[in-house]
């Protein structure tokens, strides 16, 4: 169970940070006037998920990591009061 917590908790983490870096920063396809609308959605999908991938992983294992723990101290706290 707290295997399952943490793994959906880095997804979720890692897309939203993927979305945030995909949405924020300018990308170099903007500036070229005949670039399609699919290589402009490829180009910023493939940035979003692929640009710092290192730092994005830490962040979401650390989130992950805590928010597991944090269950599992709720649950632990919450079996001994009965």
């Amino acid at each position: 169970m707290i295997i399952k917590r943490f793994v959906s908790s880095f997804v979720i983490i890692y897309l939203f940070l993927s979305i945030l870096l995909t949405f924020s920063l300018g990308y170099t396809i903007d500036w070229i006037p005949e670039a399609t609308i699919v290589q402009k959605i490829k180009g910023y999908a493939f940035e979003g998920f692929t640009r710092f991938n290192f730092i994005k992983v830490l962040i979401a294992a650390g989130v992950g990591t805590g928010y597991s723990l944090f269950y599992l101290k709720q649950r632990s706290s919450s079996s001994l009061k009965c």
